[in-house]
């Protein structure tokens, strides 16, 4: 069967990038035998730029006239050879995966903008773009996630559906305790090794999540094992991710941290070394690192000794070191494995912790199906039910070398959005709304379109221009 492709692209006063990419990508298909027509969505009202709406209705018109799969393309990405345009049977595939304003790298891990191929039939699975985003920011993101809700990610396990108990923490008044005992005394001032099986829940009725775009952000550290006073211990922060915290001898404050989800089980874990006076921070058994906005970087050297602390016993869900009445002072969510080791593991070991646990060295040693370490807890709740652990949710993806014609950056600038407010908005409909379920994308899409077409604009035998207005 021979395919035709859409070239849909967004347009508004990017007229030289309008005279690059007409005739450079309009080659770059012919001479690879592709069947293809090229839409450009040009806005011509008023409004704020709505770079979804405008995807959605030149694919629309794509459809229309008989193409059975479309690239969603912005105007500055011109493919170097070995971009892959062709037909995506198996389902979305992003394809400006190296882009020379990145150095040939991704944006973020998560990244799903800049060149992506759809089929017929998965846009309509996915009903395209929002609708809901004027001006900059965020379309490409409920894109990825319209995918991840219909089953058209790369969503990775370390581990699938098992059996296990764990213990459930309100985030208001739970929280446990290990009690201190000789084989505790100064574990966390010399090489040892922390992990810890859980599922974070957010507190937005205490605490909002952190936006970039919310002029009153403020970190909040919900704490998942805490030693206290200064606080040595691992976290989950309203910015969405896995933290780990400890000091010094010199009372330098160190933080690493890594990018995760709510609601997902997740095997965290710290390794520290004397010898090298390091610490590692793993995610299931990976160490994370700082490309694409996905973690700190790890290791992380500290200087001199580990701060010492006294016989104090180690925290589950809350720190003391807070007022009773904080709304940071307790963890929501669920614990189902605890265990430290006066030793650091081996990257293989922290690799396969979800096999098989290290017996060398174990000084608390808490799996909730058959727990042998004793545990103290208060108003917690005893629960089991069959759970995964996901590795990751990312774009199914076709490795393609893209040139970044040069333009204004509108995005992340000195770690504000330089779009200001409307962004700020998108931010909020994203992350508040479309990844917590509150927005039917069903009733948000291509089928829900209202516009006007102008006219139109025959700009090369393979290339129209569609005038619009919203």
């Amino acid at each position: 069967m021979k395919h035709k492709l859409g070239v849909c692209v967004p347009y508004r006063n990017r007229e030289e990038h309008l005279h690059t990419f007409i005739p450079r990508v309009g080659r770059f298909l012919k001479e690879r035998n592709i069947d293809f027509q090229i839409y450009i969505c040009h806005q011509v009202d008023e409004k704020l730029f709505n770079r979804g709406a405008t995807k959605n209705i030149a694919a629309k018109h794509a459809i229309e006239d008989g193409c059975d799969y479309v690239v969603f393309h912005d105007i500055d990405m011109i493919p170097e050879d070995g971009a892959d345009y062709s037909y995506p049977t198996e389902g979305p595939r992003h394809i400006a995966t190296q882009i020379s304003q990145m150095d040939y790298q991704l944006k973020y891990h998560e990244y799903f903008g800049g060149a992506v191929l759809f089929t017929k039939e998965h846009l309509e699975a996915t009903n395209g773009y929002s609708n809901g985003y004027w001006d900059w920011g965020m379309e490409d993101d409920d894109l990825f996630w319209r995918c991840h809700e219909e089953g058209l990610t790369l969503d990775t396990y370390l581990q699938k559906k098992t059996k296990q108990k764990y213990l459930r923490y309100n985030g208001d008044s739970s929280y446990s305790k290990v009690p201190f005992t000789r084989k505790l005394r100064g574990l966390t001032s010399k090489s040892h090794t922390i992990s810890i099986l859980c599922r974070a829940f957010q507190q937005p009725n205490k605490n909002k999540i952190f936006l970039i775009g919310d002029k009153d952000n403020k970190y909040v550290e919900y704490p998942i094992l805490r030693i206290p006073g200064y606080d040595y211990g691992l976290s989950f922060n309203n910015s969405r991710a896995l933290s780990l915290t400890y000091w010094d001898m010199f009372s330098n404050h160190h933080y690493m941290w890594v990018k995760r989800y709510d609601n997902q089980w997740s095997w965290v874990t710290a390794v520290f070394n004397e010898e090298t006076r390091t610490s590692h921070l793993y995610l299931n058994g990976t160490e994370v690192d700082s490309k694409g906005g996905y973690g700190s970087p790890s290791p992380l050297n500290w200087t001199g000794k580990l701060k010492k602390y006294g016989p104090n016993g180690i925290y589950i869900g809350t720190t003391p070191s807070v007022p009773e009445d904080s709304g940071y002072r307790y963890f929501k969510g669920d614990i189902a494995k605890v265990f430290a080791w006066d030793r650091n593991l081996t990257p293989e070991e922290v690799q396969d912790l979800h096999l098989d646990i290290p017996t060398d060295g174990l000084v608390i040693d808490s799996d909730f199906n058959s727990p042998n370490t004793e545990i103290e807890s208060f108003n917690v709740e005893l629960r089991e039910e069959e759970i995964d652990i996901p590795n990751s949710i990312l774009p199914y993806r076709k490795e393609g070398r893209f040139t970044c014609l040069p333009h204004i950056d509108e995005g992340l600038v000195d770690g504000k959005w330089a779009k200001g407010d409307t962004t700020a908005a998108n931010e909020e409909r994203y992350v508040l709304q479309m990844q917590q379920g509150k927005i039917n994308y069903k009733e948000d899409g291509i089928t829900t379109l209202e516009y006007t077409v102008e006219n139109e604009n025959i700009l090369t035998p393979w290339a129209k221009m569609i005038n619009i207005k919203l």
